[in-house]
């Protein structure tokens, strides 16, 4: 059973990492939306023939809010080894460590690369990181832990 629990954990785990940093870039695009759309369509003139060049930008685009989410959620990782290791399962703490994670990603990037322009204000950091880490947590987090964790005292335990 432990070993079945083990192999779920590392497909889930990374699984759930990764759709982190999805919600914690669309929060920022979405956050974003005025410099979003004047970033898509920068020419007013556009045609309908460039609706295809509208879509290749706005991927390329996610692409690389993307990239720069999952570098400044790189400290969370962290936060997700120690609750793998405890089996802490609290929403808060995976929140937590999704807006802390994405706070200090945001001022150790500052310092090697200048910023992706969709994460220079302080909320839409703060805001991302919290929903990275709410999303952690709804896949991967309620059930944290290699081990289960022992029942309550007092609780009727059925075999």
């Amino acid at each position: 059973m432990s070993v079945g629990r083990l192999l779920l954990r590392l497909i889930v785990v990374p699984f759930a990492i990764v759709l982190a940093v999805y919600a914690g870039t669309l929060v920022a695009l979405v956050a974003n939306w005025g410099r979003f759309a004047a970033m898509v369509v920068s020419d007013p003139r556009m045609s309908d023939g460039h609706f295809i060049v509208g879509i290749v930008v706005v991927l390329i685009l996610a692409f690389v809010a993307s990239i720069t989410t999952f570098s400044m959620l790189l400290p969370g990782l962290i936060g997700v080894l120690i609750s793998e290791t405890f089996s802490i399962r609290s929403w808060v703490f995976h929140a937590l460590n999704g807006g802390l994670s994405m706070w200090v990603g945001r001022a150790t990037v500052g310092y090697v690369e200048p910023p992706f322009e969709f994460y220079d204000q302080p909320l839409v950091v703060l805001a991302a990181g919290l929903a990275a880490g709410f999303v952690y947590w709804a896949i991967a987090g309620w059930n944290a832990g290699f081990m289960k964790s022992p029942p309550a005292p007092g609780a009727v335990v059925r075999r």
